[in-house]
């Protein structure tokens, strides 16, 4: 069975809504038909004609697409290169469906998590912020301030009430008393810290840096 054919039967087994798919020979006739925020989900192989996939993958995040990846291919000599433009999945071939349908459902999990939010007041106005637009959580004097794609929005909060709004959000991790990052958005760790994907470093205590780092990256591979 065919990737597209699996698709197309998996897809109606969940419900979504979905223009359909499209199968592409070459990098040419993907980049003709391509358009910013028109893919949800990109399968890519690595050797595909006269061009590597890894090479138009790092095309697609240079031009801010944060559609899905997954890489299906007969080596696995480019699965650590796949982290650097964050691919979903790297799978073998020859492909077994039972693992693409858990491969499948993962991401729609993750799509769900991407419409979460939470309520604060600002200026004395009720905001919902998508918890995907936030990078990280500190504090300044008695206020919590969130660093998040559109800004610094603060809210007057204890830290301690945050972290109990917060508290069945997964993918929050605290790096050091009164700072949490939105472990979603790091880009790769540093010795230092985590790097965002916005390019912006975060600190993370010295005394226990080793476990910090160790929970980011059992987040990272659950």
């Amino acid at each position: 069975m065919t990737k597209n054919r699996y698709l197309s039967n998996y897809i109606p087994s969940l419900h979504l809504k979905t223009s359909g798919t499209a199968i592409f020979s070459s990098p040419e006739d993907f980049w003709n038909s391509y358009s910013p925020g028109s893919y949800d989900l990109i399968f890519l192989d690595i050797y595909i004609k006269q061009a590597n996939g890894m090479d138009l993958a790092a095309q697609l995040r240079e031009k801010g697409d944060s559609c899905a990846l997954i890489f299906v291919t007969s080596s696995d000599a480019f699965a650590v290169a796949s982290y650097d433009v964050q691919a979903a999945y790297y799978l073998l071939k020859p492909l077994d469906t039972n693992k693409l349908t858990k491969v499948l459902d993962s991401i729609q999990i993750k799509r769900a998590q991407d419409t979460r939010y939470i309520e604060v007041i600002c200026d004395r106005t009720l905001l919902r912020v998508p918890v995907k637009t936030i990078l990280y959580a500190d504090t300044f004097h008695n206020a919590v301030q969130l660093h998040t794609d559109a800004g610094v929005l603060r809210t007057y909060l204890t830290f301690q009430k945050f972290e109990e709004l917060i508290h069945d959000l997964p993918c929050f991790l605290s790096c050091y008393r009164g700072c949490l990052v939105n472990m979603d958005r790091i880009y790769k760790t540093l010795e230092e810290g985590f790097l965002l994907d916005n390019q912006e470093t975060v600190q993370i205590r010295k005394r226990g840096a080793n476990a910090i780092k160790k929970e980011y990256l059992n987040y990272l591979f659950s």
